[in-house]
């Protein structure tokens, strides 16, 4: 009985195991996706892996930050639109989607605010995944341009339905009180 594999077999077989991680790698958008999170994260940019579901006014700064000790926030009094303390941090990624920086805010001790900045490329998938975890939006007309909204239990998730390019593409979450 001869159980030697004929080596054209075993050269389409090597090849295989060789190239198709690769090609997996550069040609498909998951491909692509993971390989620019693995280099966000070699070079230092954090994960930001916030359950937006879970957000409400009464999480505590210490606390919320402090489910996330690798990523570096840097926080002051300032007054700005949403509140009074601000808070921010450079991210490589947020949920899986590769990001730029996070922003939170807080108004008298209530989280009333999160801006989430991430990188244009990856707007579709964004939204695919919120949809897939928190339903189909709604879609509110602002002007001419169509703002996807995602009502939360004590807030409102909003993300541009098209990306303009003067625009930085953001992920913003606001307290519903606010």
């Amino acid at each position: 009985m001869n159980l030697k594999l004929p080596k054209t077999y075993t050269l389409i077989l090597a090849l295989c195991v060789v190239a198709g991680p690769f090609i997996w790698l550069v040609l498909t958008e998951d491909g692509k996706r993971r390989s620019d999170l693995f280099l966000l994260q070699l070079f230092g940019h954090p994960s930001f892996n916030l359950a937006v579901a879970n957000l409400r006014p009464g999480l505590d700064e210490a606390f919320l930050l402090g489910q996330f000790p690798r990523v570096a926030f840097t926080c002051a009094e300032v007054s700005t639109a949403p509140g009074r303390r601000h808070c921010e941090a450079q991210i490589g990624s947020f949920n899986g989607i590769p990001a730029r920086q996070a922003q939170l805010d807080w108004n008298n001790g209530a989280l009333v605010a999160v801006r989430i900045d991430y990188r244009g490329r990856w707007h579709e998938a964004l939204i695919a995944e919120l949809t897939m975890q928190l339903g189909a939006p709604r879609r509110d007309l602002v002007g001419e341009r169509t703002i996807l909204a995602w009502r939360l239990e004590d807030g409102m998730l909003l993300a541009p339905e098209q990306l303009i390019d003067a625009e930085p593409p953001v992920l913003v979450w606001i307290d519903q009180q606010g």
